[in-house]
């Protein structure tokens, strides 16, 4: 059944003999299907598996934020007292509030300072990966946090942030399908040209979708076992495209070999 074809992908060489029979779009139909089952488990587990390190991130945010008020043009933080911000995961960086200043700050004096982050009194000064910007505050726009207006908030924050991770981790989901498809293609065009078996470029993209199925499941089995491993490497994957393949071609020539010999018996 189609449904269960994934589960397929992990242990019979006869579906993918199989597969080289059908339509291409049935193919690409499973992907989809793949990708589906992909998006549902990731729905489920991404706002699971990242509802403590979410919760934890905003509680330390909320040690190292200000009190900061924003209207009519004009910043407000820590009372106008200059504030330095240099928290160890910053490794050394530092954000400067001074909003009782209107001195403006400069790239060279920002990498000089390794100050991250400098905001005076009406703009905001970001240096990042060598790209200085200079952000001056809008007069119609009003913004108001605090570390208490944040943890009475943290739970729609981090229920916010888990959705937006899930976008995230689906969207990844889409660019290793493709990725991994191609990388499947290319190892399947180099061993039906060692194995001199000379399958046509539909069939060696059958067979490099449908091997999604065994490296994307691997893929979910390890992100839910109870260790810091996040999928499976490049090299893993090039791993299982490599046995799996000649295993689908040794087979392949087997059953060419035995129509072979069934036709010349019929013949006698």
């Amino acid at each position: 059944m189609f449904f269960i074809s994934p589960i397929k992908t992990l242990y019979s060489i006869k579906f993918y003999l199989q597969t080289l029979k059908e339509s291409l779009w049935k193919a690409f139909g499973f992907i989809i299907y793949l990708f589906v089952l992909g998006a549902i488990f990731l729905t489920i587990y991404a706002p699971l598996k990242m509802q403590q390190p979410l919760n934890y991130g905003v509680e330390q945010f909320a040690n190292y934020v200000p009190d900061i008020k924003v209207s009519d043009g004009i910043i407000t933080a820590n009372d106008n007292k200059r504030l330095v911000i240099s928290p160890k995961e910053l490794q050394g960086y530092k954000i400067i509030f001074d909003t009782a200043s209107t001195e403006p700050a400069y790239p060279t004096q920002m990498q000089k300072e390794n100050v991250m982050m400098y905001v005076n009194q009406n703009t905001i000064y970001v240096l990042a990966n060598g790209q200085f910007q200079q952000n001056p505050v809008k007069k119609d726009f009003k913004f108001e946090v605090s570390k208490k207006t944040l943890l009475e908030n943290k739970d729609q924050i981090v229920q916010f942030m888990s959705y937006f991770v899930t976008v995230i981790f689906i969207l990844i989901l889409v660019l290793r399908i493709l990725m991994l498809a191609v990388l499947a293609l290319i190892i399947a065009f180099i061993i039906n040209a060692v194995t001199k078996a000379n399958l046509g470029f539909k069939k060696l993209l059958t067979l490099a979708l449908y091997l999604q199925g065994p490296v994307i499941i691997l893929d979910f089995i390890l992100l839910i076992l109870p260790f810091n491993i996040i999928g499976i490497n490049v090299f893993i994957a090039l791993l299982i495209y490599v046995i799996y393949l000649n295993l689908i071609f040794f087979n392949l020539r087997a059953s060419i070999v035995q129509e072979v010999e069934e036709q010349n018996e019929d013949k006698e």
